[in-house]
């Protein structure tokens, strides 16, 4: 298996990019196509900028590589607080609207003609 880096992932778009550490037998050192299959398949729930992984990886039918299977080695402690960080501020944002609402009012859900 190669090691690598996350160099981004996204959890909305389902996909990112590792930066491996070394060349694979073929020579490629090209930043390697990470979707969230092969994080369901290793069970791991989210990846943060700079997780150090281990990786096999295959060329796809455009010719460009993609993760086949995936395995977390070290999480980056500061990518991942800065993560918490941002969802916690989303979800804070996210209550202060519900609260909005409350107070004028309107219902949330599909039962808006029965007031």
């Amino acid at each position: 298996m190669r090691t690598g880096k996350v160099k981004w992932y996204n959890g909305k778009k389902c996909f990112g990019f590792i930066t491996p550490d070394s060349a694979n037998e073929a020579g490629n050192k090209e930043d390697v196509f990470v979707h969230s299959s092969a994080l369901k398949a290793a069970d791991i729930r989210f990846l943060n900028e700079n997780d150090q992984v281990e990786f096999e990886d295959e060329i796809r039918g455009d010719g460009k590589l993609s993760v086949t299977t995936l395995k977390l080695v070290k999480r980056d402690e500061e990518s991942a607080k800065r993560f918490q960080e941002r969802r916690t501020q989303f979800r804070g944002g996210r209550e202060d609207r519900g609260d909005r609402r409350e107070d004028r009012g309107e219902r949330r859900g599909f039962a808006f003609w029965k007031k």
